[in-house]
């Protein structure tokens, strides 16, 4: 549970990083227009990249903990995946419209995202000090 949860959280931090600085879409093109220019651009393209592979270990976490019947991690898992998955939508919609509403929930989803599996890294550092690990 820590090792993912910590992968997640470094992951999380790492896409925010690469979308943090001040990008300027270019203003009265169509969606298509705006994917092409996510696309070519390498650190939005990356950005894309890392959220896109968020995604796919936030659904694995998921897996994992109803595998292993962890009820606390499959709540996190959970929590975790709607807010990863809430960023995401949020970001596709943000390339379509450009609504900065949208990137408002992405945000959101993000902040929510960090809390769950930060909190899951908490938990199972604490359950590693308390065995003894």
């Amino acid at each position: 549970m820590k090792r993912r949860s910590r992968s997640l959280v470094i992951a999380l931090v790492v896409v925010v990083a690469l979308a943090a600085y001040n990008l300027t879409f270019p203003a009265g093109k169509s969606a298509t227009s705006n994917w092409t220019f996510v696309l070519t651009h390498p650190t939005l393209l990356l950005h894309v990249i890392v959220g896109t592979g968020i995604l796919v270990m936030a659904v694995i976490a998921l897996i994992r903990s109803v595998r292993g019947r962890d009820r606390p991690w499959m709540a996190l898992s959970v929590a975790g995946l709607v807010f990863v998955l809430a960023a995401f939508v949020s970001g596709e919609d943000y390339v379509m419209s450009l609504h900065k509403s949208a990137l408002n929930y992405m945000s959101i989803g993000w902040a929510g995202a960090v809390i769950a599996y930060g909190t899951g890294w908490y938990l199972g550092h604490r359950w590693e000090c308390r065995e003894g690990r």
